[in-house]
């Protein structure tokens, strides 16, 4: 009954036709319905299975699911597979209701080169994850200014941080923090026992030397737990740093007070555990990280 008048205030007497000839929009337009549920209805009010509608929206759900997985695209194959799996229906033309799809803006279709294969094929991405994606990285190419302090300069003043501090850094520790210095944006990456805590301890204490705002931050709890006790300094979640409104069970609905409009207030963040970071949360941090600010990615 709940579901019902939630349907009827959204289309009022239109209602009947949509039910009538494309239950689908409900999954579009009603929190709460899925495709399932409208496939279930279609199928009560006799709508054919191989329905342009249904196959246009299994296609759509099938992308959805994909990114629960980790996915923001399928190969074009991929989704046919799939989709076939989820109808099962034969898909004549999957390209027409691909382009459909493209033209009602819900999806964004790109032929790349797939790399392993060396051939090309056709990404099929939902049209909310394709921009977001675009934007992330538009975002990291303006963060990553270069920094006009002479070399010699940088080398004296580590020098001195690292005669202060009794470190030793070997070549390529030494290079990463030189590069952390010169750079608006670094990805400093290695495996366990390769010294990346030495290097980020480095780069936080020549930071500090030069007075600087630091913020270090991680995915989780016990990664940021880890981070404090690996670098004497206090760590938090990603989350907190952006200072999370409300705590909702969806990560694509949530929200954060820090943003475009309220930046992150520090000269320097450095984020550990990098890898389990997914697009949502990777595109809300860059939003709250002005151009100036130093971001590590590690």
């Amino acid at each position: 009954a709940k579901l019902a008048a939630k349907i009827y205030n959204h289309y009022g007497m239109r209602v009947y036709k949509v039910m009538e000839e494309n239950p689908y929009e409900l999954a579009d337009n009603i929190e709460g319905i899925g495709f399932r549920t409208a496939d279930e209805i279609a199928a009560r009010i006799g709508i054919h299975t191989d329905s342009d509608y249904r196959i246009k929206s299994g296609l759509f759900y099938t992308l959805q699911q994909a990114v629960g997985e980790g996915h923001i695209y399928l190969p074009q194959e991929e989704l046919l597979r799939r989709a076939r799996t989820l109808l099962e229906v034969e898909i004549d033309d999957i390209e027409k209701h691909v382009m459909d799809l493209c033209i009602e803006k819900k999806v964004v279709m790109k032929e790349c080169v797939n790399e392993n294969k060396n051939e090309n094929e056709i990404r099929i991405y939902p049209a909310h994850y394709y921009y977001m994606e675009l934007n992330t990285a538009k975002m990291l190419h303006d963060l990553n200014i270069n920094c006009d302090m002479p070399e010699e300069m940088m080398e004296r003043r580590l020098c001195k941080v690292e005669r202060a501090e009794e470190i030793k850094l070997d070549p390529k520790q030494h290079t990463a923090v030189i590069e952390s210095i010169k750079h608006g944006l670094l990805v400093l990456t290695g495996g366990p026992g390769t010294g990346k805590t030495t290097t980020i301890n480095t780069i936080i204490r020549y930071f500090e030397s030069e007075d600087m705002e630091i913020r270090l931050a991680a995915p989780t709890g016990r990664a940021a737990k880890r981070m404090t006790e690996a670098t004497g300094c206090e760590a938090q979640t990603i989350h907190r740093l952006l200072e999370l409104s409300g705590a909702p069970e969806d990560d694509k609905n949530v929200s954060f007070m820090r943003n475009e409009e309220n930046p992150i207030d520090a000269d320097v963040i450095i984020i550990d555990e990098m890898s389990m970071v997914d697009i949502f949360l990777m595109n809300s941090l860059l939003k709250a990280v002005t151009a100036g600010t130093r971001l590590i990615l590690v």
